[in-house]
């Protein structure tokens, strides 16, 4: 008869110590949704800097990642993840809370604000390194996917909520005053983390001088597995493609629905939110599409269904009618996405061994943050040799394809 702590072997219901680590992910993501929102905003409306300088911002973040992905990747392979989800968690409080101390002293300065944004995003890096190397460890390789699913259900959430909440924070505080609530829930964060009682275990032990590793070898180890493996390789080329189009689509979003489309800034805000809830339903779905289909099986079948979806948009026409094709088109692509996601952290994590769990997880970040911006200009040159549908089209198209890449479970190595 299962224990209460754990009513089923596959879930992780019941499990105190994920629950807090659970809370601790969902306030640092609130965390994370509102400072993406408040540091252009006191840019702008604070600083009253160039426009080019805001976009400079969200690059210094970008750069950032690019440049310590895989060191960051490294060093928390052969350290305790615990202590660095908190102390990331920590460090972003620390410097957030710097921005309002500095403008409370009239000190405030762009530069600040970028020194920021930098320390922010190696924190990033450092904690979803550790998180998801510490995720396995913690709840055990039979319940990665309803863990995954539970995580990915909230970051969904975040999504769709976060930017409104951040909107409302500044409206009642200021941009500056809502970075206060941003610091108060990191510290939450860090509490949540810091009150999971199981011990964690000790972290693989680095390889000795001589034992035939170089510090290069070591460094991209990470990346080396992944091409290696029959499977990985083509989810890591898939989510590549699929995520950068979904990047170069963005940014046109907002020309193509209010002025080709002719909706209002409301009907806007509404296409960017509420289809987000479709993620939430597509990650809580994995866990029963797993026990029935497997892992690899409920990524290609996700993976393959989330693209076509995006064709409702580019083919949308002016009025109710467009806006419906348009919330369904995006909501659809959101729920199989989000279902694509879960399935595909989860199968990372169980087929990645414990010594490169980090390594690993920050690869997919550093690979992500480096396709995002090619993707983007191209969207930008075919948008301005045609136009936003024509590029909108062209970004479906890649979407739809991303998921004929990606194995099968017949056909690839599963051990679930």
């Amino acid at each position: 008869m299962p224990s209460p702590r754990t009513p089923r072997s596959d879930s992780v219901g019941g499990h105190r110590d994920f629950q807090r680590l659970w809370a601790g992910s969902v306030v640092s993501q609130f965390g994370s949704a509102i400072g993406m929102v408040a540091l252009p905003v006191i840019a702008v409306a604070v600083l009253d800097v160039a426009a080019w300088q805001v976009s400079l911002l969200a690059g210094v973040a970008a750069l950032t990642t690019v440049l310590v992905a895989f060191p960051i990747g490294r060093r928390i392979e052969y350290t305790r993840k615990r202590p660095v989800m908190i102390g990331s968690d920590l460090l972003r409080a620390a410097t957030l809370a710097s921005l309002p101390a500095a403008h409370a002293l009239g000190a405030l300065t762009y530069t600040h604000l970028c020194a920021v944004a930098a320390v922010n995003a190696v924190c990033a890096i450092a904690f979803t390194g550790a998180s998801q190397a510490h995720l396995k460890s913690l709840v055990g390789p039979a319940r990665l996917i309803d863990a995954n699913s539970r995580l990915e259900s909230t970051r969904w959430l975040s999504v769709s909520v976060g930017p409104s909440l951040a909107g409302a924070l500044i409206a009642a505080l200021s941009a500056v005053g809502a970075l206060v609530a941003n610091t108060v829930g990191f510290l939450i964060g860090a509490l949540a983390v810091r009150s999971i009682r199981e011990p964690e275990p000790d972290p693989p032990t680095p390889p000795a001088p001589g034992e035939g590793t170089s510090k290069r070898s070591e460094l991209f180890a990470g990346l080396g597995f992944v091409w290696g493996h029959p499977a990985l390789r083509p989810i890591l080329i898939s989510w590549i493609l699929f995520a950068g189009a979904s990047s170069m689509a963005a940014p046109l979003t907002a020309v193509y629905y209010m002025r080709d489309l002719g909706f209002s800034a409301f009907e806007y805000g509404l296409l960017m939110g509420v289809p987000s809830l479709g993620g939430l339903l597509g990650a809580r779905l994995v866990p029963r599409l797993v026990r029935r289909l497997g892992a690899l099986r409920t990524l290609w079948w996700a993976s393959l269904l989330r693209g076509p979806w995006y064709f409702l948009i580019p083919f949308a026409v002016p009025g109710k009618v467009g806006l419906l094709m348009c919330g369904v088109g995006f909501g659809l692509v959101l729920v199989f996405a989000a279902a694509a996601n879960s399935a595909m952290s989860g199968y990372r994590q169980l087929e990645t061994p414990d010594g490169l769990m980090s390594r690993v997880a920050t690869l997919w970040a550093f690979a992500t943050t480096v396709s995002q911006p090619v993707f983007i200009l191209l969207g930008g040159v075919v948008a301005a040799l045609a136009d936003a549908r024509v590029a909108l089209l062209a970004a479906a198209v890649v979407m739809s394809l991303a998921g004929l890449l990606l194995p099968r479970s017949r056909s690839a190595p599963e051990r679930w």
